[in-house]
């Protein structure tokens, strides 16, 4: 079985895992319901070389290859914020199960007075709705929800979201420093969650799932609805640092920020990797602005395996799935159909490039400039990539003067060699590029998807 299936007509899908629980060392808040089998829009027996467990949750394509912008229903407050509830917590226990707003709420309290749940579980299970901590709640003096984990008091545990939905979530603090469902995770684990309905304005480092993590690792993840913030915004993290890993995860969320803003992850550092993600959400921001990540910053970080679908409008240094790429960083078989559009220094993979791009494809329809002398490029927009190599790019794609003329062709040139739309259709490996063995799902006439191909855009028909 491939370990992607997608739902045909939404970005929004539900991730669904099925969990065993030691009953020795086991707190329950309420009585363990049936995990859900996996909806028959998403199915997964693992990818990647990595083991997965019977029943875990899912990531799969939209399938549509053009940008989605996901507009956030207006929070209705059905019920009143449920206060804090910590009642369910025993310092004997190791798992807990949570079903309600307020036992996630007390989750929250707990972390940030100190307890920061290291060796311990977080079960989800059941779906919970945040809207009753909205702009009309008394909590939190209308600015939303409280993170859980803080710069000081991290979250350390493991959160296994069971393939649920936690919708709803709202956060307005424009000076809140590190914002998210999760505040700040370190050495933790987040995996199997779906938020759908984001609406998150915060300051710096702020995503969906967490604002920052460090030596963490955020798999089988979703978000949706629209996310602002100052620097270090992401559609799923802001911050994804120390050997963290962000895998098999997606993103159809709006993202706004000024610097390092990007669909999946603000920046990655300090070796950190994203691999078998995407995202089709509409970034926007100033400077290193990436359809999956602002900038990869150090030696040893990577993107690999990923796509973007989605518009990227920024001031300098954009590119279809990275911003800026560090000198030892890198970019590794990926694809993008990003419209780019900014002052300078974009490409359709990178907009400023120290490290490598290797094995990637472009097929960008436009790459638009506005200063001028600007830089731009098919591949990446400007800087040595030295051991860039093998990457393709649309000969159809458009620069600021409205033609297809680039002068840095090749297979080592900032513009890529030359792929023709019927080249494209007529190879759904992309020159052996996207292989099942690295999770992609291929067809001739379409795009490589997570389990399932992905339909070609309009401007390559």
């Amino acid at each position: 079985m491939d370990c992607f299936t997608k739902d045909a007509n939404v970005h929004e899908h539900d991730l669904s895992v099925a969990s065993t629980m030691e009953k020795e060392d086991t707190v329950r808040i309420a009585p363990l319901t049936a995990i859900s089998a996996l909806a028959a829009a998403l199915a997964l027996s693992g990818c990647g070389g990595s083991k997965t467990t019977s029943g875990g949750g899912a990531l799969s394509s939209a399938e549509s290859g053009t940008g989605t912008t996901t507009r956030v229903r207006e929070s209705v407050r059905t019920a009143p914020a449920e206060e804090p509830d910590t009642s369910w917590y025993n310092s004997e226990g190791t798992v807990f199960q949570i079903t309600k707003a307020g036992q996630l709420a007390g989750l929250a309290k707990l972390v940030n007075r100190g307890n920061r749940f290291e060796g311990k579980t977080i079960m989800l299970s059941a779906d919970i709705d945040l809207s009753g901590y909205n702009s009309g709640a008394a909590f939190n003096d209308g600015k939303g929800w409280i993170p859980i984990g803080t710069k000081m008091q991290m979250f350390k545990g493991t959160f296994a979201g069971g393939g649920k939905t936690i919708r709803g979530l709202y956060i307005n603090d424009p000076k809140l420093f590190q914002a998210g469902l999760f505040g700040r995770v370190d050495g933790g684990t987040i995996k199997e969650l779906g938020l759908a309905d984001v609406n998150i304005t915060a300051g710096g480092r702020t995503g969906a799932v967490a604002g920052g993590i460090a030596g963490s690792t955020i798999e089988q993840c979703h978000s949706s609805g629209n996310i602002k913030g100052k620097g270090f915004v992401g559609g799923l993290v802001g911050n994804a640092g120390n050997k963290s890993n962000v895998l098999s995860s997606y993103s159809t969320a709006a993202v706004n920020g000024e610097n390092y803003v990007g669909g999946l992850v603000g920046e990655a550092d300090n070796g950190s990797t994203v691999a078998r993600s995407y995202s089709t959400g509409n970034i926007t921001g100033n400077e290193a602005v990436g359809g999956i990540s602002g900038a990869v910053m150090d030696k040893d970080s990577n993107i690999s395996n990923c796509y973007s679908t989605g518009k990227i409008t920024c001031g300098s240094s954009g590119g279809g799935i990275a911003g800026q790429i560090a000198d030892g960083a890198s970019v590794t078989t990926s694809w993008t159909t990003s419209e780019i559009h900014g002052r300078t220094r974009v490409g359709g993979i990178a907009g400023q490039v120290g490290g490598a791009i290797t094995g990637c494809v472009a097929l960008n329809p436009s790459l638009k400039t506005e200063a001028k002398g600007a830089f731009a490029g098919r591949i990446g927009g400007h800087g040595d990539g030295r051991a860039s190599s093998a990457n393709l790019a649309f000969s159809g794609m458009k620069n600021a003067a409205g033609t297809t003329d680039w002068t840095s062709k090749g297979d080592k040139g900032k513009d890529g060699t030359d792929i023709s739309a019927a080249q494209v259709s007529n190879d759904g490996t992309i020159g052996g590029r996207f292989t099942t063995q690295n999770g992609w799902t291929t067809m001739n006439g379409m795009l490589p998807g997570f389990g399932t191909a992905i339909r070609v855009p309009d401007h390559m028909r």
